[in-house]
């Protein structure tokens, strides 16, 4: 019997507008009203995550940073964190400092989003009110940051070169943007299944007992994990096959076709997109 659904949100619950499709969400939602655990499970931010959590009117535990971080809204509290030490996160601030680089150090939900300086891109076009400039940030930050990004060119290429791709307590992802990329640094190995197998501790299930709905590489070990598994039919091919069940691709609606594939006796009654 299936009692949770980890839910992954990029090109999954979301469009490739980041607008939550409707139909999918009031499926999760008449799931949760039914007991159903509905747990939103993503490598993006928990401020992000969270938001999204709130445009559904859900509360509950999240997987946030892929797997890095667990927080439950109910209870405003975290169950789960695993970030970059702080003495290496000190090493890499004052490395940017040093040059002149923009550092952004997610800490978690009880705590501001801290920079150590704010170019100018940043704010004219991304400065939010919870962002914390913390000039001594090298020096002064306390706790393991979840994730730390720097972004450039040159910058990255000099970063990569200076501490490599990966080491004993860090790793790297790049991104890459038009005219500019980014470094994504997180502790090494983290993933969404290390977050939901403490989940399954707190909460007291099983794998058997959860659902996992997904799309992309980052899924690829929860879809193998979990008790069922959703692929979504435009998502990666190594998503689709380690699910039980792909949806049809090009279907606007992805996670209500596997979620009507995995209860259909629950979601019987039509859903109005209204």
């Amino acid at each position: 019997m299936i009692r949770a659904i980890s839910c992954d949100l990029d090109g999954t619950l979301l469009d490739s507008r980041a607008a939550i499709r409707p139909a999918s969400a009031k499926a999760l939602q008449k799931l949760a009203r039914q007991g159903i655990l509905v747990v939103l499970a993503s490598g993006r931010s928990w401020r992000t995550v969270l938001a999204t959590q709130r445009r559904l009117n859900l509360k509950g535990p999240v997987i946030t940073h892929n797997g890095a971080y667990g927080y439950d809204s109910a209870l405003n509290q975290e169950w789960h964190r695993r970030g970059v030490p702080k003495d290496r996160a000190r090493e890499f601030v004052a490395w940017a400092d040093a040059r002149n680089i923009m550092v952004r150090g997610y800490l978690g939900a009880h705590y501001p989003v801290v920079y150590n300086r704010f170019d100018l891109a940043h704010q004219l076009c991304w400065l939010r009110a919870e962002d914390r400039l913390v000039p001594d940030l090298a020096q002064s930050l306390a706790i393991d940051p979840l994730e730390i990004f720097l972004s450039g060119l040159d910058p990255v290429d000099d970063f990569v070169r200076r501490f490599g791709l990966s080491g004993d307590d860090y790793e790297l992802t790049i991104f890459p943007h038009i005219g500019y990329r980014e470094v994504n640094i997180c502790a090494p190995g983290v993933d969404k299944v290390e977050a939901l197998e403490q989940l399954c501790r707190v909460w007291d299930l099983r794998p058997d007992e959860i659902l996992a709905i997904g799309d992309g590489a980052n899924d690829v070990r929860m879809l193998e994990w979990a008790g069922m598994s959703v692929a979504v039919g435009d998502g990666n091919p190594l998503a689709q096959k380690a699910a039980d069940f792909v949806t049809t691709p090009g279907d606007p609606e992805p996670v209500l076709e596997g979620l009507l594939w995995a209860f259909p006796r629950y979601l019987s009654a039509p859903l109005s997109t209204a």
